[in-house]
């Protein structure tokens, strides 16, 4: 099933062009495997990127060469349910844009310089931006972070400053996280590091700041390559890690590996305990996804892919969205900790032990 995925995702991409032997192979696959499939691909937030490989395959094959194994009345079926996941991707994405220049707007209006990543910024890497999957808009509004908070609580929407690490924003039914630090600074010395790093690499030149919209700004290419990583990882280690955020740095790969100082994004890996998952995303990107790799300080090659993208994959280890509360969040991070302690020994290079003392102390005394 893995094969079949990675095959429609890189079609899907761009990376890889329509052929006789994708069809050939696809066509071999029953309605039962052709629903684990789709079932995987919107669980890994990758489902319209396996439909633009779909509709890849159609244009060169036709409509019905690609689930030649299926009834062609289900199979017609199947597509029709797919497509709607499509348009109600594309749709989210639309609505999220509309809002988020709406917010942004009214943050510049009154001074705030808003920097968005992840998410709509990570977009623009992909052939279709309106095709990646959506989730919260996070975005820094470098000095302005309380000033944010104050502006949309003045238009009416609804700010929780409960966490310290961002604030929650709910604004005409979208969820923006308004970044006061980049990463958990509660995470021991390391973490606190961390976020100096992540904040020293913005200061640079407005150039190297591209914009997503009138009222955005997407982070310089530097500062990707950090956060990316960190980002994924720290989602690895301790919440869950899914397809979509891997896609990420692939695409990111494909677009920008030419434009990063690899020496010093792998200086930044190494001190905060971040090579060995760089080397297995490279990996994955390369050997499943298909990323030409042609920097050659760039090491694409790790013994651990395999077992990260399984655990990726398969692992019951997501903890946030499940409406339960933030105890139960907790308790689920505490179970991944245990359950799946060799990612935090082989990937993160760090005692499971030492990483529970760091959340309980983080926990317990709040410092920043």
């Amino acid at each position: 099933m893995e094969d079949s995925l990675f095959q429609l995702l890189r079609i899907g991409l761009g990376i890889e062009q329509p052929s006789d032997g994708a069809i050939g192979h696809l066509a071999s696959l029953s309605s039962e495997k052709w629903k684990t499939l789709r079932d995987l691909a919107e669980r890994q937030g990758v489902a319209a990127i396996v439909i633009d490989g779909l509709n890849n395959l159609s244009q060169k094959y036709g409509k019905n060469s690609i689930g030649a194994g299926v009834d062609p009345e289900q199979w017609k079926l199947f597509m029709l349910e797919w497509m709607g996941s499509l348009l109600m991707i594309e749709q989210a994405n639309e609505v999220q844009k509309e809002v988020m220049n709406n917010l942004a707007k009214k943050w510049n209006e009154a001074g705030c310089r808003v920097m968005v990543m992840k998410g709509q910024a990570n977009g623009l890497f992909y052939p279709h931006s309106n095709h990646r999957a959506t989730g919260d808009i996070d975005c820094y509004l470098f000095e302005n972070y309380a000033k944010g908070n104050d502006v949309a609580r003045r238009i009416g929407a609804e700010v929780d400053e409960s966490w310290y690490k961002h604030s929650v924003i709910i604004y005409k039914g979208e969820t923006f996280e308004n970044h006061q630090f980049f990463v958990h600074t509660r995470d021991g010395k390391g973490g606190k590091q961390l976020e100096k790093e992540l904040e020293h690499a913005l200061n640079v030149d407005s150039s190297q700041f591209a914009p997503l919209s009138e009222y955005v700004v997407c982070p310089p290419v530097q500062w990707t390559a950090m956060f990316l990583t960190y980002h994924a990882c720290a989602h690895f280690i301790s919440e869950g890690l899914n397809l979509k955020q891997v896609l990420d740095w692939a695409m990111f790969l494909k677009k920008h590996q030419n434009d990063v100082d690899w020496p010093r994004f792998y200086d930044f890996c190494a001190r905060h305990h971040l090579r060995r998952f760089a080397d297995v995303s490279t990996s994955i990107a390369k050997n499943y996804l298909g990323i030409n790799i042609i920097k050659n300080e760039i090491r694409a090659d790790s013994p651990y892919t395999e077992r990260v993208l399984h655990s990726a994959l398969y692992d019951d280890d997501y903890v946030f969205g499940s409406g339960k509360g933030n105890w139960y969040n907790r308790f689920h991070l505490i179970r991944n900790l245990w359950t799946y302690r060799w990612k935090y020994r082989d990937i993160y290079q760090m005692s499971p032990l030492r990483q529970l003392w760091y959340y309980a102390t983080g926990f317990i005394f709040k410092t920043e």
